[in-house]
């Protein structure tokens, strides 16, 4: 998700959780970094990701998975049934 606009990343965000549910995954990893690159700006993408996982009322519980798995740049999310 690097480089995207937030339109983008929003979209982006919908196509793959889209492909999931079509997969029948339980347990996503979405990996948006930590926004130590952004420049001028507070990050953008992990308070995104949490909006839209918030909005989507195809996802559930979420949260940061262990540091070895991307910590604060990544987060994990369950798709409900």
């Amino acid at each position: 998700m690097h480089h995207l606009t937030r339109e983008e990343a929003w979209n982006r965000l919908n196509a793959f959780v889209s492909s999931c549910c079509k997969k029948r995954l339980r347990k996503i990893l979405i990996i948006h970094g930590k926004g130590n690159h952004t420049s001028g700006s507070d990050p953008v993408l992990g308070p995104l990701v949490r909006l839209f996982v918030e909005q989507d009322k195809r996802l559930g519980a979420f949260g940061h998975p262990e540091r070895k798995h991307g910590g604060s740049g990544a987060t994990w999310v369950v798709i409900r049934q």
